[in-house]
């Protein structure tokens, strides 16, 4: 499929609705914001630069699209399949990713300040430098993914799963962390400043930053269940 117009996709709105399928096409740079794509499918499709502000695309399916440099402030992409994406460098300030599902996905340096990805999958995801300033991550399921150099700064990680994530350097500070899984997590050269750590659970493969001491910011450490007459 070759390069589309605005105006084509809305006629195809018009006809096909929430089976309108993009699957594999090039929307490059084009001004698609506002546009209600809900439940399509762009799965493959190459976006590099597209306008995507404010639009809707809640159960969309992006997964090994190209939205590199994207605008996608504000847009609406609860419960989409985006596994295996490329969304670096892309905005995605204030964006809903709520059960979105960005498996292995590539968010490098994107800004993501303010979005909400509560119970979000970014297992083995990169967000690398990624600016996720006051961003809500409730129950985000973070394992294994690469956050060095990541802003964090006042984000709310409350119960999400960080297991075996590269948090070093990333700034921490203010971050709301309580309940949250740092079982094997790589802290090192983070800052956690104010950080909240109640209940946040760890184990003797956390790395913390040089001088932090996790019992007294309130986490604690993993304990094993034993089963039996008091299990």
């Amino acid at each position: 499929m070759g390069q589309l117009t605005r105006q084509q996709i809305e006629t195809m709105l018009t006809g096909q609705g929430d089976k309108l399928n993009l699957a594999g096409a090039d929307l490059s740079n084009l001004d698609l914001s506002r546009l209600d794509l809900s439940g399509a499918n762009l799965s493959g499709a190459t976006l590099v630069g597209v306008n995507l502000q404010d639009a809707q695309l809640r159960n969309v399916s992006l997964d090994r699209a190209n939205l590199r440099q994207a605008n996608l402030s504000q847009a609406n992409l609860s419960s989409a399949n985006l596994a295996g994406v490329n969304l670096s460098e892309a905005n995605l300030s204030e964006v809903y990713l709520l059960r979105a599902n960005l498996l292995e996905a590539n968010l490098a340096e994107a800004n993501l300040a303010k979005a909400k990805l509560d119970e979000a999958n970014l297992m083995a995801a990169n967000l690398e430098r990624v600016n996720l300033d006051r961003a809500y991550l409730v129950r985000t399921h973070l394992s294994q993914a690469n956050l060095s150099q990541a802003n964090l700064a006042g984000a709310n990680l409350k119960n999400a799963i960080l297991d075996g994530a590269n948090l070093t350097a990333a700034s921490l500070n203010e971050a709301f962390m309580e309940g949250a899984s740092l079982n094997g997590t790589d802290l090192r050269q983070a800052n956690l400043a104010g950080a909240t750590l109640t209940k946040a659970t760890y184990d003797n493969q956390t790395q913390w930053a040089s001088g932090f001491d996790p019992a007294t910011a309130g986490a604690v450490t993993k304990k094993k269940k034993w089963l039996g007459l008091f299990g």
